[in-house]
C-alpha cells in the first residue's frame, strides 16, 4: 500500500478533527477504524512526518472518507487488574453506567451553555463513546520526555474501558511538531499501548482547548473528561475572577468530571 494511503487510513483510524496521529501511523493501517471524516492540513503533515521520520512532501493533503469501527479483538491483552483508587474507579464506573444505559439520548460531559453555570448538559448526537484526558498540567505544558512509566490504576482502566468500545481520547495545547514526541510517551507508558488513540493539540496558535472538545462532540458522544484542574473541564474556569461563582457546577466533579493525577506529569 502506498505511504500516502496508508498515512490517510491510519489517520482516519481517529475519525476527529484536529487531532494528530504521529509515531504509530503507518503500522496501523490494516486495522479498520472509527467512523468520521478528517482534513490533513499543513501544519498536520508536518507533525506526522516528523513522528514517522519521512519526507514531509510524500504525505498528501486530503480529504478522508469514512471507516468501520476498530474491531475490540484487535485490541492488546489488558495488563493484570490492580487496585483502583477512588477518582479512577468513579471514572469506570460512570463510563460503564453510561454505557448500560446506551447511547442514545445520552448527556455529555461538555456543558450546553457555560455561560449560564449551571450543570445543563450538552446531548449527544454521536453514538460512539469517548472521554477525554488532558496531559497539561495546571499552568503548564506537559513535558515531552521523562522517564516512561506504568501507571498501576490508570493503564487497566483505560485497558478496560477499550475493551467495552470506549475512545480514549487525549489533549494537550502543544503544537502539532510536538506530536511525536506525545505519542512515544504514550505508547512507552502503556497509557496507549497501540498507538491508536486520538490525541488533539493546538490546530493554530492560541487555539482554545474548548474548540477541540467541541469538535470531539460532533463526533463522538463524550461521556467523561479526566484532568488535574477544573481549567481541563471547561474554559470558563479561565475566565472567572471569582472561583465561587461557579459553585453550582460542583456535581460534576465525580460525574461526569474527574480530578485525577495528571498521567505524564
Amino acid at each position: 500500500m502506498k505511504l500516502t494511503r496508508a498515512l490517510a487510513l491510519s489517520l482516519a483510524t481517529l475519525g476527529l478533527q484536529g487531532c494528530v496521529l504521529a509515531a504509530a501511523a503507518v503500522p496501523l493501517l490494516a486495522t479498520g477504524a472509527m467512523v468520521g471524516k478528517a482534513v490533513l492540513g499543513e501544519r498536520t503533515r508536518q507533525a506526522i512526518a516528523e513522528g514517522n521520520d519521512i519526507d514531509p512532501d510524500s504525505i498528501a493533503i486530503a480529504s478522508l472518507g469514512e471507516y468501520a469501527l476498530l474491531e475490540t479483538s484487535e485490541l492488546p491483552a489488558p495488563v493484570a487488574p490492580a487496585p483502583l483508587d477512588g477518582a479512577y474507579a468513579d471514572l469506570r464506573i460512570h463510563t460503564s453506567t453510561a454505557l448500560a444505559a446506551g447511547m442514545d439520548g445520552q448527556f455529555s460531559a461538555l456543558l450546553a451553555d457555560p455561560t449560564t453555570l449551571q450543570p445543563t448538559r450538552a446531548r449527544c448526537e454521536a453514538e460512539v463513546p469517548a472521554i477525554l484526558i488532558d496531559l497539561d498540567p495546571a499552568d503548564e505544558l506537559m513535558a515531552l520526555d521523562g522517564r516512561a512509566e506504568r501507571y498501576p490504576a490508570l493503564v487497566p482502566t483505560l485497558d478496560a474501558l477499550r475493551s467495552q468500545g470506549v475512545a480514549i481520547a487525549w489533549i494537550t495545547d502543544r503544537e502539532p511538531q510536538d506530536a511525536g514526541a506525545i505519542r512515544r510517551r504514550l505508547i512507552e507508558s502503556r497509557l496507549d499501548p497501540t498507538g491508536r488513540d486520538p490525541l488533539f493539540v493546538q490546530r493554530f496558535p492560541g487555539e482554545r482547548k474548548q474548540a477541540r472538545r467541541q469538535a470531539l462532540l460532533e463526533t463522538h458522544c463524550l461521556i467523561a473528561i479526566a484532568g488535574d484542574d477544573r481549567r481541563d473541564f471547561d474554559d470558563l474556569y479561565i475566565y472567572l475572577i471569582d472561583p465561587s461563582a461557579a459553585g453550582g457546577l460542583e456535581p460534576m466533579i465525580g460525574d461526569g468530571w474527574f480530578l485525577i493525577p495528571n498521567p505524564l506529569d
